[in-house]
């Protein structure tokens, strides 16, 4: 993603682009672990239905929930860098 970004002659630092590229995929990498766990510990809990199993899936989906957040948030800022790009280059042309 981030040569693409420099390819392409975007003013926005390489640094930034490539944190923001990584940050994305920690993230994404994040919330296919956490979904996998969340996944077993539903099943768990519709097998046994103890509170333990409950407290289990609830916790994870919290953790599921703040991960797509912070996703989320990334895409976001991808978004408004893409958009003050466009801008940028419709005022060049």
């Amino acid at each position: 993603m981030a040569d693409w970004f420099k390819n392409k002659g975007f003013k926005i630092s390489g640094d930034e682009i490539e944190q923001l590229t990584k940050t994305i995929n920690e993230h994404s990498d994040e919330q296919r672990k956490i979904m996998s766990q969340f996944s077993k510990a539903m099943n768990s809990f519709a097998s046994d239905r103890s509170l333990e199993t409950c407290l289990d899936a609830l916790n994870l989906s919290i953790q599921l929930s703040n991960v797509r957040g912070k996703l989320a948030e990334s895409y976001e800022y991808y978004s408004r860098i893409l958009e003050s790009e466009i801008t940028r280059l419709r005022r060049n042309t």
